[in-house]
């Protein structure tokens, strides 16, 4: 799951049973659509951000798909954590209803866009990620996601900076540029 927000870098997870009780909300409410499909839910808070992921993966496929669910968040005001998580489940159930009435067809934004929804301010986006893919992925890479606050801000998405951080270059034992021959 990416943040919205540039500077949302250290994220803690839901509490695990408030995921269980969003994918029980879910499971009983989409019952019907979900019978061969499993639902994966998943939600992060952030300094000024919540986000909600629930996807649906079907299971002969590779892509899953996500509706996601990001809102603005105030940590000094009391209920608001609560209050935003019931508006990203409201959001992300809107979103999956319109998925499954359309037959799978329905076009969602694929990247943050911003609307109204029941008289707040939410941003949706719908992705493909495999969450099961992506974690068996992170665990081969070795990224540990055990600690409660995961701190993204020192890693680079340059594969280059990654390489170079990991391997030692031998400047001597490298031509210069342009001349390879």
């Amino acid at each position: 799951m990416n943040p919205r927000l540039p500077n949302s870098k250290k994220w803690t997870s839901f509490p695990k049973e408030y995921l269980s009780q969003i994918e029980t909300v879910f499971q009983e409410g989409f019952k019907q659509h979900l019978k061969a499909r499993k639902l994966v839910v998943d939600g992060r808070i952030y300094k000024e951000e919540i986000m909600l992921r629930v996807g649906v993966h079907e299971k002969s496929k590779l892509s899953q798909a996500n509706f996601e669910i990001s809102m603005n968040y105030q940590p000094n005001v009391s209920n608001d954590f609560v209050e935003k998580i019931y508006n990203c489940i409201d959001a992300a159930g809107s979103m999956m209803m319109d998925w499954f009435e359309s037959g799978d067809e329905m076009e969602f934004p694929r990247t943050w866009k911003e609307t109204d929804f029941e008289n707040q301010k939410v941003f949706m986006q719908f992705t493909t990620d495999n969450t099961e893919l992506e974690s068996k992925a992170d665990e081969l890479l070795g990224a540990d996601k055990k600690s409660l606050i995961v701190d993204e801000a020192e890693d680079s998405e340059d594969a280059l900076d990654l390489a170079e951080e990991s391997i030692e270059v031998d400047e001597d034992a490298v031509p210069p540029k342009g001349k390879l021959h």
